[in-house]
């Protein structure tokens, strides 16, 4: 019988994984492994990995100790976004003491973890063909406007919108479409192509309204950004009232996932950062050292470079 490439590339894996572990005869089977186990919680599916339509499986070198429990993970294949999720699950596996003698040992377990959302392969191959090409332009894309390349950036942040419309289940594929149309209005306002960065905004924060809730983190995002592209063309109250919405998005989001705090309180004071320049052109100086405190607060270099 024939095998398929992945087959393969599974069977090379173990191959190398039983030859380096071929001294340590505490090595078992996935098999034996199977019928040991006592408690093993499915993995929580990644929601980036959803929204990507990735599936698959995950192998794991799995150390377990003479109780039972687990004590080290390690991923040595599998698709790379969903290796964390596999990861965090196995971690609470338990086991029915292994035995060599009739004496409890340690030992070590090669595991697969599978990954299904059900997608026909037909539509999963189509998916993934457009998935290869928006992944690396992503990146690309992000990292020329982390540059400020801005001529880079609008070339690969226009081709990363021209892929992302090309998903067939945009419905599904909503995450990716707004991402993609955020960077390019990013990568245009600082071009001072503002009408044309603000289509592309605007386009971002109608999927945001349409599929996010506002404690959602890129919720705040991409109305911080429709208010960058508005503020700098002096569209002032449109651009007080996005800052505002995306600030009460980023309060939302701190104490929806407060393990994320410093992360989304750096975004929140950023917003209040240029906020409070907006605070202080039209005539409100309390409300911009008010602002400018609070930002302070939370990022001592929240204002770096706006003086």
């Amino acid at each position: 019988m024939n095998r398929s490439p992945i087959a393969v590339v599974v069977l090379l894996v173990l191959s190398f994984s039983l030859h380096a572990q071929s001294a340590n005869e505490g090595f078992v089977m996935e098999s034996e492994g199977t019928r040991h186990l006592l408690n093993h919680p499915d993995p929580i599916y990644p929601p980036i990995a959803k929204a990507a339509h990735i599936q698959g499986s995950v192998l794991l070198h799995v150390a377990v100790n003479e109780n039972g429990a687990v004590t080290k993970v390690e991923a040595i294949g599998g698709t790379p976004m969903l290796k964390s999720a596999a990861i965090e699950a196995v971690k609470n596996w338990t086991y029915k003491p292994f035995e060599k003698d009739g004496k409890p040992v340690a030992v070590q377990v090669v595991v697969s973890v599978p990954f299904s959302l059900g997608i026909p392969s037909s539509e999963e191959k189509s998916d993934q063909e457009i998935s290869q090409a928006y992944f690396p332009k992503a990146d690309q894309c992000r990292a020329a406007n982390a540059a400020q390349r801005w001529n880079d950036a609008i070339k690969a942040c226009g081709d990363l919108v021209t892929i992302a419309e090309r998903f067939s289940d945009q419905t599904s594929r909503h995450l990716e479409i707004m991402d993609a149309h955020e960077e390019y209005g990013e990568s245009l306002s600082f071009s001072g192509r503002l009408p044309e960065a603000l289509t592309e905004l605007h386009i971002a924060t109608s999927l945001a309204d349409k599929y996010l809730k506002p404690r959602d983190d890129e919720f705040g995002a991409v109305y911080y950004w429709r208010a960058f592209a508005e503020h700098s063309s002096r569209m002032l109250a449109e651009a007080d009232q996005d800052y505002t919405t995306a600030e009460f998005s980023f309060r939302q989001a701190i104490l929806s996932l407060p393990d994320m705090k410093s992360i989304y309180s750096r975004h929140l004071a950023h917003t209040l950062a240029f906020h409070s320049v907006l605070e202080q052109q039209t005539g409100h100086p309390d409300q911009a050292d008010a602002m400018r405190a609070e930002a302070l607060s939370l990022d001592p270099h929240a204002l770096d470079g706006m003086h």
